[in-house]
């Protein structure tokens, strides 16, 4: 993608957004933290690229990838007022839908199309599928890593701020309660992330977001989230039990583990 293209990009996106609206207070605030977070992605996949020593025709595509990457979460916030896939739709498919409906991508090669398609529709997903193709591959382990990383900050700082900054959209309907449920607790201590489908409690929602750091593919994504100390600050709120002390520390060893392993 040459950088004229993703101008056009960054213009169609602006347009778009301009006019999802809602007259809901609360909704019009997600969606500007949505439209804010779409932003800060770029910035991510741009850092993390540039990393990679990535060629400029392939950054500019994952640029306009990580512009595209939450495109469905607009319609999704202004027709169903929840950020939650399971109750209401998979925000990657509405994007591709919005995608594909705008034709913004005409102007592609077939290759570019493709990946940033097949991204999009990866980057919320549990994993890659391995069968997918080297390109694919890639990208979508770049919008991966650049989404997860600023949801975190974004999480962080929800936990932190909640009783003075309530947000329900990012609670997902969740039990006002810290207590931890043994399914999500195993995942973690085998090296898996928690599915969204394990949460029954806030505490459960900390461990899933803290389970993330088994998706992240690149050093560089790493060394931010130990910088930012995500695991610290999303471990803060959870009662001293020693569950969560043996999650505490199996986290911390395997971060350890792969930075030591990045350098």
């Amino acid at each position: 993608m040459d950088r004229k293209h993703l101008s056009f990009c960054y213009k169609w996106f602006d347009d778009y957004v301009r006019r999802v609206h809602c007259q809901d207070a609360e909704i019009e605030k997600n969606i500007d933290l949505k439209l804010r977070h779409t932003y800060r992605v770029c910035d991510n996949v741009t850092k993390i690229a540039r990393s990679l020593d990535m060629k400029r025709d392939d950054l500019a595509l994952a640029q306009a990838l990580a512009l595209f990457h939450d495109v469905g979460r607009f319609e999704q916030l202004r027709d169903f007022c929840s950020y939650n896939d399971a109750i209401t739709a998979d925000h990657a498919l509405l994007g591709l839908k919005v995608i594909n409906r705008s034709k913004v991508l005409s102007g592609l090669p077939k290759r570019e199309r493709n990946i940033i398609r097949k991204s999009i529709w990866h980057h919320n997903k549990y994993q890659i599928p391995i069968t997918e193709k080297a390109d694919v591959v890639l990208f979508s382990r770049l919008i991966r890593d650049a989404d997860k990383l600023d949801i975190l900050g974004i999480v962080a700082e929800h936990f932190e701020k909640r009783d003075q900054h309530p947000n329900p959209a990012l609670d997902f309907g969740l039990t006002d309660e810290l207590g931890l449920s043994p399914e999500a607790v195993s995942d973690i201590l085998q090296g898996k992330m928690v599915r969204i489908a394990a949460l029954k409690t806030l505490g459960d929602m900390h461990l899933m977001y803290l389970s993330w750091i088994f998706d992240i593919h690149f050093p560089i994504t790493l060394a931010c989230i130990k910088e930012k100390h995500y695991l610290e600050r999303l471990l803060a709120d959870l009662p001293i039990e020693p569950d969560i002390i043996q999650v505490r520390d199996f986290l911390q060893a395997y971060l350890e583990k792969r930075s030591l392993i990045s350098i």
